[in-house]
């Protein structure tokens, strides 16, 4: 039933009297192929991981069947999605110090993760988790903006409202040209305080805005 113009391969099941296969179709939209930088110890352990897969291959002796895939079977064969949920699960099953989620939620930990990390710059993680716009992938996690938010509010109470002015005298009235410059919230004043600050400051100050 799937289009033969959406498969790359068709891996056929090896076990006997099986008449199922395992398809490597195309990704589901064009930003789905995307560039990802690596960490350096991400980097060498993946350079581990390829080479097992060269010695598995040769402790095989001519019986490998390399899929060609990052992660396959002892043999070689890929591996299926039903296999890899059961694995996942076995193991979180084994590790209770850590939080049930399901499979799926290990997506989510690292976008969110990502996007504190990175002071909630949502174009960079945005070219990292392939969502098709900077919307959805606000929309999915907001809640990663409150300690950023948090943070601005507390830097705007440092800015506006920190200097203590004291009490005005019996009879008289305050005037507004006698306060500290740290208080006189003007647009003026605004505008130079969003001067002021650095980039990441900035952003952070227009996100809550906008919010």
């Amino acid at each position: 039933k799937t289009d033969p113009n959406q498969i790359y391969h068709i891996f056929p099941d090896q076990r006997e009297g099986s008449s199922s296969a395992l398809v490597l179709k195309k990704p589901k939209t064009k930003k789905s192929s995307r560039t990802l930088y690596l960490t350096r110890p991400l980097k060498e352990e993946l350079l581990a991981w390829l080479e097992k897969l060269r010695q598995d291959e040769l402790a095989m002796d001519g019986r490998y069947r390399n899929c060609g895939q990052l992660f396959r079977l002892p043999n070689g064969m890929p591996v299926a999605p039903e296999a890899l949920s059961k694995w996942y699960r076995t193991w979180r099953a084994e590790h209770p110090e850590f939080e049930k989620i399901v499979f799926h939620g290990l997506r989510h930990s690292s976008a969110t993760y990502q996007l504190i990390e990175s002071g909630g710059n949502i174009k960079a993680v945005q070219g990292t988790t392939g969502h098709a716009t900077t919307g959805i992938l606000m929309d999915t996690y907001a809640h990663t903006q409150d300690k950023p938010r948090l943070e601005l509010a507390e830097k705007l109470e440092a800015d506006f409202y920190s200097q203590d002015i004291g009490s005005p005298k019996s009879g008289s009235v305050p005037v507004k040209e006698n306060l500290p410059d740290s208080i006189q919230i003007t647009p003026e004043g605004m505008l130079k305080v969003v001067r002021q600050m650095n980039p990441e400051q900035r952003r952070e100050f227009t996100r809550l805005l906008f919010a």
